[in-house]
């Protein structure tokens, strides 16, 4: 294991002793991959998501130096060490691991916090013109409360090749919304009381590792559960329903196409009726618990 990965665990394995930058947006229902719920389980250390690794971040950690070189190149400002493990003076759950840290430049006699980031070409308009998506500005946010600076800025390399950046200001009132949230998300984890769940997929891959194994064990449901199952039966008949009727249009829409290989629309769309070949392949074997309903146990 290199020095680097081992910086890395460590950093992985203190983020279990508070709240850092990426659990804020989580904390404030502003994160589009998690929950409050989720993130509980593993700050009580129910679940280990550590190992969570991927492609996406594994570039956006080897980019990192190329897109605050470019900023500084671009912004002519200086750029210094990020912040590492920094706890709030007055929370001490909460803490700031900064990507960079912006040198005081003029107008402003306070260092700010620097984040650079990566997504992909489909995510533009989220950047464009100097917007920043949400989950970032509560995540900078973050940092400018537990640094005590009053402001940050956000760059981001767009799908290899477009680099946008902006400024962020301290926001107090927003600030005093949010150390309320982890206040009280903090105390729930120090007492193992969890947040109510959202049925969000990351709780589902949480409950996943958490019960990975089924006990043979036959419980008595709540009614709750009750609702659920029939709101589930609900949707798979919505699901069969709009699948149906997607098949029946798209079988009169090849009627209509006979042997062409483009049909256009009134509206000036097309649709495209070529064929394809697609390689054999093999798919891996898989083993998993999986939820089904019976009519009768």
């Amino acid at each position: 294991m290199s020095l680097q990965d081992t910086d890395r665990q460590r950093w992985l394995e203190m983020r279990k002793d508070g709240l850092g930058g990426s659990d804020a947006a989580t904390i404030m229902g502003a994160n589009p991959w998690s929950t409050p719920y989720a993130l509980f389980l593993e700050k009580v250390g129910l679940v280990d998501t550590s190992d969570q690794d991927n492609e996406r971040m594994l570039w956006g950690r080897k980019l990192e130096g190329v897109i605050a070189a470019h900023y500084e190149e671009v912004t002519g400002r200086a750029l210094a060490p990020g912040v590492e493990m920094v706890f709030s003076r007055e929370r001490k759950h909460l803490f700031a691991n900064t990507d960079r840290m912006i040198l005081p430049i003029e107008g402003r006699t306070k260092p700010g916090v620097y984040e650079g980031k990566t997504t992909s070409a489909y995510n533009l308009d989220d950047w464009r013109g100097g917007k920043i998506p949400l989950y970032y500005q509560v995540q900078t946010q973050h940092y400018i409360y537990v640094t005590e600076t009053d402001w940050g800025s956000v760059a981001c390399l767009v799908g290899g090749q477009q680099f946008e950046w902006s400024d962020i200001e301290r926001n107090d009132a927003f600030l005093k919304a949010y150390v309320k949230k982890a206040d009280e998300f903090w105390d729930r984890v120090l007492n193992n009381d969890p947040p109510e769940m959202e049925g969000h997929p990351s709780e589902r891959r949480a409950l996943n590792l958490l019960y990975g194994e089924d006990t043979g064990e036959v419980i008595e449901l709540p009614e709750q559960v009750q609702e659920w199952a029939d709101r589930m039966a609900e949707a798979k008949e919505r699901e069969k329903a709009a699948k149906d009727e997607r098949q029946s249009c798209e079988t009169l829409i090849v009627g209509a196409m006979k042997d062409a290989s483009f049909g256009r629309l009134p509206d000036g769309t097309a649709f495209k009726y070529v064929v394809e070949r697609k390689k054999a392949h093999t798919r891996a074997a898989w083993e998993g618990r999986v939820l089904r309903k019976v009519k009768r146990f």
